[in-house]
């Protein structure tokens, strides 16, 4: 009996061991993609309750496949095209421009236009103006192991903001240290304009090296278009998911059968280059109320470009929404936007303690109910209350989080292991049942035939 015990706890022991292991460890980024899949699961399900505040100060310009057709021109896009549509945007007087295309190499040699001075022409007449310019950068030496960047011609011409980095998994940082120097990304150069410009912004870090010691933005996305969406562009084609909570679920849960994104349209105000050459007054008066004293971003939707990202609210977007949205964050929260907890025990934080206390609970538990089920056959509440005690730690656990601005835990994960507490139980329940529905059954002929013979009689 002593060694049936022992064996029974031991192994239980060992799975406790084994599930935290894989809960602390991360052998193979099982714990990684399942705290991804938590994080966008919630996301999706809270996006429609992401603030506006952001929304009404930025603008995403997007040069397209039908504005190569419209203008019949080319990718890249020539220098001498791309200064004509900087011009007519200088005219709108945004508050700042980010130009989300890598001016790496010379397209103007042999050039009769010379598109290349032209272009920089249109930069340095936001510089007269007193409009902040910023020019998306690599971070790299340019030339050194053949590395690309921003032509030196250009890039005296605006601020760098640095578009690629590594190391900090979906999560968008605020400065990076490069080969260049510590450089901030285009949303906080952007945020720090718009600051500059008259908004009241709390701790906003003094310079670049204070940004870098902020922890990375983990992205909160909204769901809603602009109410002034329907005004720039078609939006016949632009569904979203139903507003009531349970069809937000539903569509949270079965993404893979369904569409992958709540909303095919972006949340971010979006023109297309194309309206920029609008002639007529009231067209012009419109591109003015939306782009007069706004942040924007320009950047490129074109086919052949494959400058995509992924998103856990809109499906798949081109990379400059982004930055839009890493801005928006910004706008909404301040500095107190969504973020990973700081580590308290090596690379551990203390929410993987508090999920990994969750593991031993769980693992305490179902080893409880397991060892008693024979004593529980005929009580199965005791397993069903430890269960919703496990949910309502979980839910609480989740809630403080979010009022936190931490990002959330792997709630998917423990919500799906703590089934294993009652799998037993539902075992048991669903043979009981199955048990008296069988003996009903058995009993309908006999009870037949009695009513047969009562009417015949």
């Amino acid at each position: 009996m002593k060694a049936k015990y022992f064996r029974f706890w031991l192994g239980q022991v060992l799975l406790g061991l084994l599930l935290s292991c894989i809960a602390l460890l991360d052998p193979f980024g099982l714990s990684t993609s399942s705290d991804s899949a938590s994080s966008q699961w919630i996301n999706r399900i809270t996006a429609s309750l992401y603030p506006t505040a952001g929304q009404k100060e930025v603008v995403v310009v997007l040069i397209d496949d039908a504005y190569l057709m419209q203008n019949s021109t080319f990718w890249p896009l020539p220098y001498a095209q791309q200064s004509l549509l900087f011009k007519r945007l200088l005219a709108y007087k945004p508050k700042a421009v980010f130009v989300d295309l890598m001016y790496s190499h010379d397209h103007s040699a042999g050039d009769v236009m010379d598109g290349g001075q032209l272009l920089a022409n249109v930069f340095e007449r936001y510089q007269r103006q007193g409009i902040p310019l910023l020019l998306a950068n690599s971070g790299n030496v340019r030339g050194h192991n053949g590395e690309a960047n921003t032509l030196a011609s250009l890039a005296g011409l605006g601020q760098p903001a640095l578009v690629k980095w590594s190391d900090v998994g979906d999560q968008y940082p605020l400065a990076v240290d490069t080969a260049l120097g510590v450089m901030e990304t285009p949303a906080m150069g952007l945020y720090r304009e718009y600051c500059d410009a008259g908004a009241t912004c709390r701790e906003l870090p003094e310079d670049a090296a204070a940004a870098l010691a902020k922890p990375p933005v983990a992205l909160r996305w909204g769901r809603e278009l602009s109410p002034l969406q329907h005004l720039a562009t078609s939006v016949a084609k632009c569904s979203v998911a139903g507003n009531s909570l349970f069809e937000q679920l539903l569509q949270a849960m079965f993404w893979k059968i369904r569409d992958s994104g709540q909303a095919t349209c972006a949340y971010t105000l979006t023109l297309k280059a194309s309206a920029l050459e609008a002639s007529s007054p009231g067209d012009r008066a419109l591109l003015m109320r939306m782009l007069s004293d706004k942040l924007v971003l320009v950047g490129a939707q074109i086919t052949s470009a494959g400058d995509l990202i992924q998103t856990p609210v809109h499906g798949l977007l081109p990379g400059v929404y982004l930055h839009a949205m890493a801005l928006d964050n910004l706008i909404s929260y301040g500095m107190h936007y969504q973020h990973e907890p700081a580590a308290v025990l090596g690379p551990w934080t203390w929410v993987d303690l508090a999920q990994l206390a969750f593991v031993i609970l769980i693992v305490g538990g179902r080893a409880r109910f397991k060892r008693r089920k024979n004593r529980l056959a005929k009580n199965l509440a005791g397993p069903f209350v430890w269960w919703s005690v496990v949910l309502v730690l979980l839910v609480g656990l989740g809630a403080g989080l979010w009022l936190m601005n931490i990002t959330p835990a792997n709630v998917l994960a423990i919500a799906l292991l703590s089934l294993s507490i009652i799998s037993d139980h539902i075992t048991q329940l669903i043979k009981r049942g199955w048990r008296a529905t069988m003996r009903w059954l058995s009993r309908v002929p006999h009870r037949f035939v009695s009513h047969c013979k009562g009417t015949q009689g």
